[in-house]
């Protein structure tokens, strides 16, 4: 009697064993799921065009000086129909874009353009602010035709400025630099719109040109805030050192948002690679005042979890994943990090739940936290059904728990995608055997022997194969006596 439960525990420690060798060659990065890549948002920064038409449209007082706008609205509309004058359709226009009426501006200006009396200045100034009329109803191809009309007969820096914009947001980066470099050329006070400017600069990835101009900006106004913006540019040129300089200088003078400068400092870690000087940096700020510390744990996540800092990927993982399956609300999509002054905008990947489970799983594991681990990865399968590495993982924890049926489905999904198949293959093997299935499990133990790489696991199949094979010979025996 006292010999079955001493029998048992060799037992269990036996299949605990085995299971240990399906999850000890596991390579601890990110590579493992293809789906946790970081896609960083390194030249697309925030298009503005619309906003600088607006202030190039409204800088002249006339539009804004009209008298008693409100009364005078209705008048205004009803000049859509109807012959009336150039002044009337004028007057109309300019009551239309102080109450931001912007398809009845158009409406007007179209009439104006139809009766304007011939003065070309006149017209190119009617082109112009259809442009920008256009340019705010993000209409960008017919801002583009009406800019290029206005252009065409008169210079003027700030249209050249906003088509500049227009043409980002229609994909022609070079087309825009041209417009920047005509503006620089032509006008006569160009600190004020530096920040749209350098914008152009920043999508069009030449980070050198758009940090020196941070420069100029910070120098001339002495406004802190730009060096957030600096910074980003000198991550994208991998000059860290610069970039915690600025960050510093940043934190120091109280910019707007708590922890913004780790955040920042974050990025341009893991855009270098740097995945362990990323992790600390996001960390930093989720607990020393980030106004949204939340949105950064599936970063924490990602950037522990490469570094092999499984704990920590334990902890921010269960985090997120209990707040986000435990039906709390909903979070951001992906890390937004905004200085509206200094109008920097810096996007992080998406966070996709999946992968999150899937690291938190995976780290679970290689914490020994086989309950927790099968938990994560249950997660992450209902999330992606095609997660077939999580039914490796999960059916390599399953196994260690002793739930043979269970972890043998998760091992032939894992084998039917080819996903460790050497130890998945094993590991159903070892299942097989369990559960009586003596040919199943000689031929998964064969075809280890025959294909494997692992040695521990070809020992191990070897040792087991001859087990069975002396169990079937043993049982021939019996059967014949």
């Amino acid at each position: 009697m006292g010999a079955e439960p001493a029998k048992n525990k060799a037992r269990k420690a036996l299949v605990r064993g085995l299971a240990l060798l399906l999850v000890v060659a596991m390579l601890a990065t990110i590579l493992l799921y293809r789906r946790t890549n970081v896609l960083l948002d390194a030249g697309e920064m925030e298009n503005k065009s619309a906003r600088v038409a607006a202030m190039q449209l409204l800088r002249d007082d006339a539009y804004v000086a009209a008298p008693r706008l409100s009364r005078m609205t209705a008048y205004a509309r009803s000049l859509v129909a109807g012959e009336h004058s150039f002044e009337d359709y004028e007057l109309a226009a300019q009551i239309a874009v102080a109450q931001n009426q912007l398809a009845d501006a158009a409406a007007f200006t179209e009439k104006s353009i139809e009766l304007c009396p011939n003065d070309q200045d006149i017209l190119a100034a009617l082109y112009l602010r259809m442009g920008y009329l256009t340019t705010l109803q993000e209409k960008y191809q017919d801002a583009l035709v009406w800019f290029d009309r206005g252009l065409c007969i008169t210079s003027s820096p700030e249209a050249l400025l906003t088509r500049a914009q227009v043409k980002l947001n229609l994909g022609d980066t070079e087309g825009a630099l041209d417009d920047v470099t005509g503006y620089l050329q032509t006008a006569e006070n160009v600190t004020e719109m530096l920040p749209d400017l350098i914008n152009v600069y920043e999508a069009a990835g030449q980070f050198e040109t758009a940090a020196a101009l941070y420069t100029r900006l910070i120098d001339a106004t002495g406004d802190e805030r730009y060096l957030l913006n600096r910074a980003y540019c000198y991550t994208n040129l991998n000059r860290m050192e610069e970039a915690e300089a600025d960050c510093g200088r940043y934190a120091a003078s109280g910019g707007e948002q708590a922890g913004a400068a780790d955040v920042m400092l974050g990025i341009g870690w893991m855009r270098n690679g740097e995945y362990d000087k990323a992790d600390e940096s996001f960390v930093r700020a989720a607990e020393e005042g980030y106004s949204d510390p939340e949105a950064l744990y599936y970063y924490v996540v990602l950037c522990a979890y490469v570094n092999q800092n499984f704990a920590r990927a334990c902890e921010y993982g269960d985090r997120l994943i209990n707040r986000v399956l435990g039906g709390g609300e909903a979070l951001a999509a992906g890390l937004h990090l905004e200085n509206t002054t200094g109008k920097l905008k810096v996007t992080l990947a998406e966070m996709d739940l999946a992968s999150l489970c899937l690291m938190t799983g995976a780290s679970h594991v290689r914490m020994g936290d086989y309950d927790q681990a099968v938990d994560s990865l249950t997660a992450c399968l209902e999330q992606d059904g095609n997660a077939a590495f999580a039914n490796y993982l999960r059916g390599s924890c399953l196994l260690a728990a002793e739930k043979f049926a269970e972890a043998e489905k998760d091992f032939d999904i894992a084998i039917e995608a080819g996903e460790r198949e050497e130890e998945s293959r094993f590991g159903r093997g070892v299942c097989r055997m369990q559960l009586g299935d003596r040919d199943g499990a000689m031929n998964d133990f064969d075809w280890v022997l025959l294909n494997g790489k692992d040695e521990a696991l070809f020992e191990e199949a070897s040792r087991l194969m001859d087990e069975l094979m002396r169990t079937a010979s043993a049982e021939t025996a019996d059967a014949k006596g």
